[in-house]
């Protein structure tokens, strides 16, 4: 017996979404996201109060067969025809479909879902059966974020995604708390003291479906919601059409024909949230008040500059020498105004730099592009089936009936229907994505801020982010000046803790590359122990010149390259951007990719558009 609707305490916007799916034709798709003990999932199951209408559970487990359908074992037995088993999303036709921590769900089959629910067509091709039935399915799901992020053009799919979260105060929670007892108490007597509210609320959305048709929405309205799509770099027009939708809905269920500002506000609020891009448009840097640019102004400082003023950044070795005079001081550790916070620069498509590159001894080269490979357990997409060798506990059962259903003459029955013998016996054949782990560590010392060159980096960095997590990897940054270095985002799926934290890394001080390759090797090998089968990358953007050494009196440079001689990482290829600008007395970030038996690049050489425009003009000239 489910928990009634309007029992459930607080949670608004998400009965909104409910509300909005169970009336509107156009809301299709619902998301609910938040913690666990939320009642996500509570608030789902008691959507069938407001509608009538039942509602199919679809595992995050399932696979495609009991999804979409299969082969009639039971039939083709006793008539020897093909015909097709419905699954669960033709058993939720005309009502709902309900899915616990999608996020769990293989992307793969949660796309397949997506589009069935989307496009009103179950498609099903297997075992001989091409099959394509109409469906009216209204998809209902929530997940957990800290269990596992779900991909950007997933949630796109979503027309609804609203963020729940506990209830804080006391006597919120003290209520919660009473509701609950007295429902498990008696869930009868509970359900009948909500009924005339639950009634209330099926009345309210009844009349709601009935003049959604009719509701009108102004071209000024209209071209506000393409403004806010645009504003929050919702990709398509999905998002449009699902705030459009989303207000007429909202508006009906205020029993009005018209839609008003206040209505796409909040289904602004409820559509776009999850489709905004944090690296859509970089923020234009603030300007600095009047009074602290004469104060403070270190890009640009006057000529005439007193020399008992803070000194302006310049070129790595005049700075070096201010470093080690304040470091003598015993002032490295005191706030430095020579610290900078530099926008983040241009961004770009970028190259395949996992799988190619110029490694300058071939023994460390390595292919690094995503791929997906045989799984070696019960786990992943099943994509085939094959006769086992040996025992196996991952049984294709509708192969092994088809196996089996060809051989049952000779073989004596008794009372059985089938007979299955070991040499029937079909196995899953499952793959699995071999995603991998990429560590950007990052040189945010002085000499890269010099020439503003940082903001390029930035620039960079946050295009491999991107580039990473559309391939579903996941990436870290770590960032090392002054004197050490600290992993400031562990490996995480979530591009946009990496833009965040990018736009606040501070530039200056000096440069501790031993500091940097020691941390990263015991952070990496720590981690890759932890994650067996797992490829892992460490992309070293620097230029390679360090005037930290972890050890007195030795050399800065010779210290780094004794490092990374012995820097060996099981599973791990380390990668060097070389982040210097053009005017290098020596190539220390090339030397430096050499000890480290890295692939190597510069840094305008991610730029797979620049890198095509060059070929091009070279083909054009040559």
């Amino acid at each position: 017996m489910n928990y009634p609707f309007s029992a459930v305490f607080g949670m608004e916007a998400a009965k909104d979404a409910i509300r909005c799916a169970v009336c509107s034709p156009g809301v299709r798709t619902v998301l609910i996201r938040g913690p666990s003990g939320t009642a996500k999932t509570v608030l789902c199951r008691s959507l069938t109060d407001l509608s009538g209408k039942r509602m199919v559970n679809i595992p995050a487990g399932a696979d495609t067969e009991r999804l979409f359908g299969s082969v009639d074992i039971e039939k083709f037995l006793d008539t020897g025809e093909l015909c097709l088993e419905k699954g669960l999303l033709a058993e939720a036709d005309g009502g709902f479909a309900f899915v616990d921590d999608i996020n769990l769900m293989d992307e793969r089959t949660a796309v397949a879902v997506m589009d069935a629910v989307t496009t009103g067509r179950i498609m099903t091709e297997r075992d001989g059966i091409s099959s394509v039935q109409a469906a009216d399915i209204v998809l209902v799901a929530t997940m957990n974020p800290d269990e596992r992020e779900m991909s950007d053009h997933l949630l796109d799919r979503f027309d609804v995604c609203v963020c729940v979260s506990p209830e804080e105060g006391q006597d919120a929670r003290k209520e919660v708390l009473s509701r609950r007892m007295a429902f498990e108490d008696s869930a009868s007597e509970f359900r009948k003291s909500y009924s005339e509210e639950v009634e209330k609320e099926r009345a309210g959305i009844e009349y709601a479906s009935k003049i959604i048709p009719l509701v009108q929405v102004s071209d000024e309205l209209r071209l506000i919601i393409s403004e806010l799509c645009a504003k929050v770099g919702a990709e398509g027009v999905r998002g449009d059409i699902a705030v459009l939708n989303t207000a007429k809905a909202l508006a009906a269920l205020d029993r009005r024909d018209t839609v008003t500002r206040s209505d796409v506000e909040r289904a602004a609020a409820m559509c776009l949230v999850h489709r905004r891009r944090y690296d859509a448009e970089p923020p234009e840097p603030p300007e600095p008040p009047e009074d602290q640019q004469d104060e403070d102004d270190q890009e640009e400082p006057p000529d005439d500059q007193n020399d008992d003023q803070e000194e302006p950044p310049e070129p790595p070795e005049d700075r070096q020498d201010q470093e080690e005079k304040d470091q003598d001081e015993g002032t490295d550790s005191l706030p430095r105004l020579d610290d900078m916070m530099f926008e983040i620069g241009r961004q770009f498509r970028v190259i395949d730099y996992l799988g190619k590159g110029k490694a300058p001894k071939a023994s460390g080269s390595r292919n690094g592009r995503r791929s997906e490979c045989e799984s070696a357990g019960a786990y992943g997409r099943q994509v085939s089936s094959r006769i086992p060798d040996g025992k196996t506990d991952d049984i294709a059962f509708g192969a092994t009936m088809r196996a089996a259903a060809l051989c049952q003459k000779g073989r004596e029955r008794g009372s059985m229907r089938i007979v299955v013998e070991d040499q029937d016996l079909r196995e899953k054949v499952r793959r699995v994505r071999n995603g991998c782990t990429v560590m950007f560590l990052v040189d945010a010392s002085g000499s890269i801020g010099a020439r503003r060159r940082m903001s390029a980096v930035k620039g960079a960095v946050l295009s491999m982010l991107k580039d990473s997590y559309v391939k579903r990897d996941k990436v870290g940054l770590m960032v090392f000046r002054r004197r050490t270095a600290e992993v400031i985002l562990p490996p995480t799926r979530s591009v946009e803790y990496g833009y965040k934290l990018l736009e606040d890394i501070p530039t200056g001080g000096r440069t501790p590359l031993s500091a940097a390759l020691v941390t990263a090797g015991e952070y990496m090998t720590s981690y890759s122990r932890s994650h067996p089968g797992e490829r892992c990358f460490i992309v070293l953007m620097t230029d390679g010149r360090s005037n930290v050494a972890s050890e007195e009196g030795a050399d800065p440079n010779e210290e780094a390259r004794r490092i990374a001689d012995s820097m060996r990482i099981p599973g791990t290829q380390w990668i060097v951007v070389n982040t210097g600008n053009g005017f290098r007395l020596f190539d220390s970030a090339s030397e430096l990719a050499a000890h480290l038996e890295a692939l190597y690049f510069d840094l305008e050489q991610l730029d797979a558009d620049a890198l095509a425009a060059s070929v091009r003009s070279a083909a054009r000239f040559g």
